[in-house]
């Protein structure tokens, strides 16, 4: 199964890239120290870079931790447990496809929203569910968990978007990108090795998987909070500020 996907995946590389195709100009070149300076130069930039790192962080770091939480919390089979998942990615389509429809009646923020307080509501219910050992109540969680994260992601993904300036956009995309890449080693690293740690200082597993969870959602409840606080207009506002001197910085390596 490994191999047909790794040969798959080989073969839709094929023609995926024109040969000849012309280099990017430089005011598209991301660069390290270029994102750098557009993220701290612009305060709804550094907002929501701030943003989807806690989002993602929480949203991602529990993907690897909810199947055994399951299992530590109700003796559950590896049968039982891997049905979490399927049961969370169903949502996360459904929810993906509803997405489209409710933006045309809903601004993506409010989307976003929508989805982010989703989401913290299934991570409440999952640390309740698992704590009183209430299989329904921990389902539940799991389908607002999915579905919360499938809102979020669609208008997430708008948003990053809007948040991005013209001739700069490989810029910005690459910043957001630069997030999402970081927010996954932070959620990866920091669930695990702080389940550890409270599973052997109290020594008890479900505590453990608990507190981690109890720690993604008030991170998720944070990045509620700075999104209710960004604004695309105002990060436009501010581009159209920018000295001439800082234009020039971003705008060339």
């Amino acid at each position: 199964m490994g191999l047909a996907a790794l040969v798959l995946g080989l073969l839709a590389l094929i023609r995926l890239e024109p040969r000849g195709s012309l280099p990017l100009p430089a005011s598209e070149k991301p660069s390290s120290r270029r994102m750098a300076d557009a993220i701290l130069g612009n305060p709804q930039a550094r907002r929501f870079f701030l943003y989807l790192l806690l989002l993602l962080a929480a949203i991602l770091g529990q993907d690897v931790l909810l199947e055994p939480f399951a299992a530590e919390a109700f003796d559950w089979t590896v049968t039982q447990t891997t049905r979490l998942t399927s049961l969370w990615g169903g949502f996360v389509l459904l929810a993906i496809l509803f997405a489209g429809a409710l933006e045309r009646r809903l601004s993506r923020r409010l989307t976003a929203q929508i989805g982010n307080l989703g989401a913290l509501a299934g991570f409440l219910l999952l640390i309740f569910g698992g704590m009183l050992r209430l299989e329904g109540l921990f389902y539940l969680g799991v389908v607002l968990l999915g579905a919360g994260t499938g809102l979020s992601t669609v208008a997430n993904l708008a948003l990053m978007f809007d948040l991005t300036l013209p001739g700069q956009t490989g810029l910005f995309i690459g910043a957001w990108g630069f997030s999402n890449a970081l927010s996954r080693l932070t959620g990866s690293v920091l669930g695990g090795a702080l389940r550890d740690l409270v599973t052997t200082a109290v020594g008890d597993a479900l505590t453990g998987y608990v507190v981690v969870f109890a720690v993604e959602a008030a991170m998720l409840l944070a990045a509620v909070f700075l999104l209710g606080s960004i604004s695309v207009a105002a990060f436009r506002r501010r581009a159209a500020e920018l000295s001439p001197a800082e234009r020039a910085s971003l705008a060339v390596d």
